[in-house]
């Protein structure tokens, strides 16, 4: 795989990460929610991320949408992924951008000529209507093109803040960090946080987790992707502590291997 894409920039020393993040507000932070030994949990996560990016170049997922930062792609797709599985979404891909290869074309089309692109994904009639208002947007308010601003993309139906930093972050190559089940589970697992009950809504959340991923737009890729994968493949509701980078830094892992 390149060295830019799909995961970004795969190859950083602990020492590098550390330079790039603002330790000390991590552990403020965890020390505000009654975290026991935060500067020692914190420093031992930063060593596992060389770790974790090697783990991620080795067994990362392979879906089409992660070979292009074309912002139209990239945001379309983040609405197809909304509530189905990424290999549903992976079977329809290429049909999909043929027949609506920019918002002018989706624009254009009938509902029923959307619907049945998206029929096999799920909840066709949202999924229909979230893709027309995003098509609208970007024509009617951005000459046709996708705008790169978190609040206007978060404007059509049922799209929300994951989509849209998923966009700013994927298309143009915004460090931000994005948050699902997934990655929330991760980040509790790992330094026994207590997680709001919708912590890809919750700004607490996004700001906290925003403090673990660097400026630098390749590495801001490439983490993100790293806790993307890992909580859909190991640190699932099942999960697989003896296989995952993380365990020698997970509260979680090291609690359950000694019970």
């Amino acid at each position: 795989m390149g060295s830019m894409l799909p995961f970004g920039r795969t190859q950083v020393t602990a020492s590098e990460y550390r330079q790039l993040i603002n330790e000390d507000k991590i552990v403020g932070h965890l020390e505000s929610k009654g975290i026991s030994k935060p500067e020692e949990r914190v420093t031992a996560f930063i060593e596992t991320i060389p770790d974790l990016l090697d783990w991620l170049e080795e067994n990362g997922r392979d879906y089409p949408w992660r070979y292009t930062t074309d912002p139209w792609r990239v945001y379309v797709t983040e609405i197809l992924l909304q509530r189905t599985r990424a290999d549903a979404v992976a079977d329809i891909y290429e049909s999909f951008f043929t027949t609506f290869p920019d918002p002018q074309t989706l624009v254009s089309a009938g509902e029923q000529t959307i619907f049945e692109e998206v029929r096999s994904l799920g909840f066709g009639n949202q999924r229909t209507r979230s893709l027309r208002d995003t098509a609208r947007l970007c024509i009617e308010e951005y000459d046709g093109t996708v705008p790169d601003d978190l609040e206007a993309l978060q404007e059509p139906w049922r799209v929300g803040p994951y989509s849209a930093r998923a966009c700013l972050l994927f298309a143009f190559d915004t460090p931000v960090a994005l948050v699902d089940s997934n990655i929330a589970r991760i980040f509790e697992r790992v330094f026994d946080y207590e997680m709001p009950e919708q912590p890809h809504k919750s700004d607490a959340v996004y700001g906290f987790i925003g403090t673990f991923i660097p400026d630098d737009p390749a590495l801001a890729r490439a983490i993100n992707f790293s806790f993307l994968d890992l909580g859909a493949m190991l640190c699932t509701t099942d999960p697989q502590c003896p296989s995952c980078p993380l365990n020698e830094c997970c509260a979680f892992a090291q609690r359950t291997s000694s019970d």
